[in-house]
């Protein structure tokens, strides 16, 4: 149901919607009194406040954090946006085209003509996210991908539709990150450099070149703070390049929380969220509003 969510949900909503107005109209038509309108329409205000209800949720997920760079996002849930990179050499199963991620539906004819899913694929292989700060690991399994690109063929009595996320291509997620480790704090630090001083102690000679400004054989109170700064200068570059190093990695949310990977950007995103929800909302009012006026004209 997710898979097929992202691209039928809204359409299919509007097509169930004018299919109960068309078939209320046809039986108050046949007994020519207005019986079934008002609850078509009562039943339309209720689909039309469902499918609201699913744009609306994916909008307020977009727009509850903003979007962050690879090197700054903290841990849990974050948005990216970036450039998708594949990690071992992926191909779409009907076009051949490189790509990080791809899904498949093969339909076949039945006895009466009419298609059945005979098959559904899904690539399941990590792949990478790249900005100009760093890069991230993306697990796809559980997401709701949208705005792949869409081939459909049919032949030899089967139709075949191939979405695919290509590589080096504009790829948006919004989900859990993960770096593996644990952010190193003040305390760490401090231990690190306190170790760092210890070792510097220990070995005299060390201290004596870098630190005997005045070479007198000694180390007075101005040397040992610049000791000190050094140490802490060092701990802090060897961290930041630990964290540089660190393997990020984004998949589904463990609370349930929506896990997207789009093919555009998060502002068309979101304007495309936007104007569905609108839509919706629109249509809600105003099957509230005639099946409230039907009824009270039928009385």
């Amino acid at each position: 149901m997710r898979q097929l969510s992202s691209y039928y949900l809204n359409p299919l909503a509007l097509c169930v919607y004018t299919g109960l107005v068309l078939a209320g109209i046809y039986l108050d038509y046949r007994s020519h009194h207005i019986n079934q309108l008002p609850l078509v329409f009562l039943l339309g205000a209720l689909i039309a406040v469902l499918a609201w209800a699913f744009n609306f949720k994916r909008l307020l997920g977009m727009t509850e954090i903003p979007v962050s760079t690879i090197a700054s996002a903290a841990q849990g849930y974050v948005e990216l946006f970036g450039t998708s990179k594949s990690l071992a050499l992926t191909r779409s199963p009907i076009r051949g085209v490189e790509c990080v991620w791809f899904r498949l539906w093969i339909y076949s004819r039945d006895t009466n003509y009419m298609w059945r899913l005979a098959d559904y694929r899904i690539s399941e292989q990590l792949f990478e996210m790249q900005d100009d700060t760093g890069t991230c690991r993306i697990n796809p399994r559980g997401a709701e991908v949208f705005a792949a690109s869409r081939h459909v063929v049919e032949q030899h009595g089967h139709k075949y539709i191939e979405d695919v996320l290509f590589a080096d291509s504009p790829v948006y997620v919004l989900g859990d990150l993960d770096t593996g480790s644990q952010i190193n704090t003040e305390v760490e630090i401090h231990q690190d450099a306190g170790r760092l001083i210890t070792q510097m102690k220990q070995s005299k000679t060390r201290l004596m070149q870098q630190f005997d400004l005045n070479r007198d054989g000694e180390i007075d109170m101005h040397e040992w703070a610049l000791a000190r700064e050094s140490a802490y200068a060092e701990v802090r570059a060897r961290h930041a390049q630990r964290l540089q190093n660190e393997l990020h990695l984004i998949a589904m949310p463990a609370n349930k929380r929506l896990f997207l990977i789009s093919g555009i950007s998060p502002h068309a995103l979101r304007q495309h969220y936007q104007r569905w929800a609108w839509i919706h909302f629109s249509l809600f009012c105003l099957a509230a509003l005639l099946s409230f006026s039907i009824r009270n004209l039928a009385s």
